[in-house]
């Protein structure tokens, strides 16, 4: 293992330089070199903030999965650690480590991760006394394919998320019953030896609104208790469609409910999309000594073609949110952190859209920017913003009044990405107007768009691939005028 660790780190060191860094967002965590996806390990340790990372550092695809590491003493600035864990043991000797999660204990950083050999899926534990080197624990892996019953995969049984709650670590994990997807739960008393609770889900019968026969894994599972009250996450594959929500191919939901901590069962009403963008995929959540509950999620989506694997890398996370729960939903806002990289203020007030109008304001331009307007409907159809625009390309967020959507449409953004969807074009989410208002929150950077709507009430998540000089910013209403209630505007600098 730590041969590999080492071959892993000096091919790394040695081929840095063969990234092209010219999509490369400036104030996200982002693949080094080679190919990343899920985040993993995303806690807090030893005065630092740990995300982990599924890394194949050799190619700009997926391959046997290592750990990447970076640490944040802020969430925005990430500085980048040797690989923690690689594949070479013989429960982890094919695929590699796969997803999981941190938990501190007795001054201790422990990962979980599933180790992947000979087709079967189990998890698997490392320990660190200095949160940079891990050492794999010598009874791996400490849940195994016969602590599943029967009735369980045993091929698909993965990303342990563990947590602590009245003085028991639980362990939830994606799996399969009967072919549909699932996920069970396990205990400890010490991190190391487990014992078999039970399945989470709870819609058994067809009848039951909630009940999919998910064909695939509910990947990722994440829980925390967010203002009191408990979300589950999860990555369901193959989630059918429901209007505007659960777009992709592999979705990102949440579940407002709470465990029986004695049976497993997770009580729950309905499922909820946790982004509705194009680029949001296992999200996970941590708790800060702060109290605040912080969530992060990789910003890309299977089932696309990767556009920047000619580069030599793929894979960026999203800023991470604070999350708050209140009138029955689940709010995500961009952590607090970033406001200290606020540079350059411009204003406005009260600016008339004209129908169909495409308007440019002042200062209003940029790709490493933040957004936050108001904008009030009106008479308009359809009035919002088009972002990265340049002579041919645009990316357009707006409010859609006939469906009551937030859209997110770039058809238009430059590099077009495909995908396994048959929509590849927008995502739309459902919303409500304030007095006649909407209000959106907009993070671009480089090759991300990031939409936070009425003060965090839902989330469009996108990467685009425009030239290096689709820097306008242009205000649209199309079908009657919209004015702008107020805007401003800021440049996002990382030095």
């Amino acid at each position: 293992f730590m041969d590999n660790v080492m071959m892993a780190n000096k091919y790394i060191n040695d081929n840095l330089n063969t990234v092209d860094k010219k999509y490369q967002p400036t104030y996200h965590a982002v693949s080094p070199i080679g190919w990343v996806n899920d985040p993993n390990g995303f806690s807090y340790y030893n005065d630092k903030i740990h995300l982990f990372f599924q890394f194949y550092p050799y190619k700009p695809n997926w391959g046997p999965m290592h750990w990447g590491h970076y640490t944040s003493t802020d969430f925005i600035k990430w500085e980048l650690h040797p690989v923690a864990l690689a594949p070479g043991e013989v429960y982890d000797k094919d695929l590699g480590a796969f997803s999981g999660s941190a938990v501190v204990k007795d001054g201790k950083h422990y990962l979980f991760y599933t180790g992947v050999a000979d087709d079967l899926q189990q998890q698997c534990a490392a320990i660190s006394e200095d949160g940079i080197n891990y050492v794999k624990v010598n009874t791996n892996p400490v849940v195994t394919k016969e602590m599943l019953p029967d009735k369980y995969s045993k091929i698909d049984f993965r990303d342990p998320y563990v947590f602590l709650h009245a003085g028991i670590y639980y362990m939830i994990l994606g799996t399969k019953k009967a072919s549909f997807g699932n996920i069970v739960m396990f205990k400890s008393l010490d991190l190391l030896n487990w014992e078999f609770v039970g399945e989470v889900m709870n819609s058994d019968s067809p009848n039951n609104v909630n009940f999919y026969q998910l064909d695939g894994v509910y990947e990722c599972p994440s829980f925390a208790y967010v203002d009191g009250v408990g979300i589950l996450i999860s990555s369901p594959q193959n989630l059918p469609t429901d209007k505007s929500n659960f777009e992709n191919i592999s979705s990102n939901i949440y579940i407002v409910g709470d465990f029986d901590f004695t049976s497993g069962k997770f009580t729950y009403d309905k499922f909820m999309d946790l982004d509705g963008g194009f680029d949001f995929y296992a999200a996970q959540t941590t708790k800060m000594p702060d109290g605040r509950v912080i969530l992060i999620a990789w910003m890309q989506m299977w089932g696309r073609e990767f556009v920047t694997s000619e580069d030599n890398w793929v894979g960026a996370f999203t800023l991470p949110r604070e999350l708050s729960y209140r009138n029955g939903h689940l709010y995500q806002n961009p952590v607090r952190e970033i406001y200290n990289y606020r540079t350059g203020k411009v204003s406005y007030n009260n600016i008339v859209i004209k129908e169909n109008e495409s308007l440019k304001l002042d200062n209003i331009s940029g790709n490493t920017i933040e957004l936050e307007l108001t904008i009030k409907v009106n008479d308009s159809l359809k009035t919002g913003v088009k972002l990265f625009k340049g002579t041919t390309n645009e990316t357009l967020v707006y409010y859609d009044k006939e469906s009551s959507t937030v859209i997110i449409d770039r058809s238009k953004s430059g590099i077009v990405i495909k995908g396994e969807e048959e929509n590849i074009s927008t995502r739309s989410t459902d919303i409500y107007l304030i007095d006649g208002c909407f209000k959106l929150h907009i993070f671009l950077d480089i090759s991300s768009v990031e939409v936070f709507i009425n003060d965090g009430y839902k989330t469009l998540t996108a990467n685009v691939y425009p030239k290096d000089d689709d820097l306008g910013i242009e205000f649209f209403s199309i079908g009657g005028s919209s004015i702008i209630k107020e805007i401003d505007k800021y440049s996002i600098i990382i030095k």
